[in-house]
């Protein structure tokens, strides 16, 4: 892993661990604003009533020790609470929601979705 590849991957930790301090309201469950990320990165949206919900917490301890594959995978987390109630949603690079959970995912769900995606496989093939 390079030094930019590192400075990302802690950057996204430390952005797991500490969104939930915000206080952006979720209520109604609307998507954020994604034009920022729209054909380059994936964004995963995640909705909660309050940072120390199990739902949220059994998320935030999956996704953090798979941050390389979630960089790897162009993914962009968002954290939001004050919602109704938790959500998760996968967001593709081109804005349509590919998958919409009231339950947390596992990882290995998460890449097995994001890998079977066409742009994804291009993606991959592209690199090699």
């Amino acid at each position: 892993m390079n030094s930019k590849s590192a400075v990302r991957a802690a950057g996204l930790a430390v952005a797991l661990a500490f969104q939930g301090m915000h206080s952006a309201r979720a209520d109604g469950l609307p998507l954020p604003q994604l034009g920022d990320h729209l054909w380059k990165q994936r964004v995963l949206v995640i909705d909660s009533p309050d940072s120390a919900a199990s739902d949220y917490q059994r998320q935030a301890a999956a996704l953090l020790p798979a941050w390389a594959g979630l960089l790897e995978r162009d993914l962009h987390v968002v954290t939001r609470l004050k919602a109704a109630a938790f959500r998760v949603r996968l967001i593709g690079k081109d804005g349509g929601v590919k998958l919409d959970s009231a339950e947390p995912i596992t990882t290995d769900a998460l890449f097995a979705l994001i890998d079977s995606m066409p742009m994804r496989r291009a993606e991959t093939k592209a690199r090699e």
